[in-house]
């Protein structure tokens, strides 16, 4: 076994055992050795987020993905550290790339759809005539999604399936 190897498996074992400060040093002992060495990199994500130090954590996922832009999980770690702060708009855009990488990745799935389907996070008002009404959660963030592709691939789907379904009554 290497010596990156020895460092990152110390880190994953006192992470294991919630030490999570301890085990930052070991994956950052594993990186100065072998800096392309990618669960390094997002172990490190992951304990600076048990420690709340969600903008570090992002900035070890943005490692990992310079090293390999191709790797969902990278985009996905991303995109719910984002949502745990509450960057909703950051978020979407890791699971759109997610879902571009992998089209059948269940959990991208489910996340975006989440965000997108609950008003408490994501506000969509577009007949509102006054955005200081008073009418806003602080919690969440107004961002521009492309309604019209949402919609359109629901018409889409929603044709294909009634044109399927008037050819079997025939």
């Amino acid at each position: 076994m290497s010596e990156y190897e020895t460092w990152f498996n110390q880190g994953v074992t006192l992470q294991d055992e919630k030490n999570y400060t301890e085990a930052l040093t070991c994956f950052q002992k594993a990186i100065d050795i072998k800096p392309d060495f990618i669960p390094a990199w997002v172990y490190q994500g992951i304990c600076l987020e048990r420690l709340k130090r969600y903008e570090a954590a992002i900035d070890c996922y943005n490692k990992a993905i310079q090293i390999n832009p191709d790797v969902a999980d990278l985009w996905y770690n991303k995109g719910t550290t984002y949502c745990t702060m509450r960057r909703y708009n950051d978020a979407l855009s890791c699971f759109e790339r997610v879902l571009d990488i992998e089209p059948d990745n269940a959990m991208a799935q489910t996340s975006r759809s989440l965000i997108l389907a609950t008003p408490e996070i994501f506000k969509i008002n577009p007949l509102r005539s006054n955005p200081n009404d008073g009418n806003t959660d602080e919690s969440s963030e107004e961002v521009e999604i492309p309604i019209e592709r949402e919609i359109s691939r629901q018409i889409s789907t929603s044709l294909s399936q009634s044109s399927e379904n008037e050819l079997m009554e025939e």
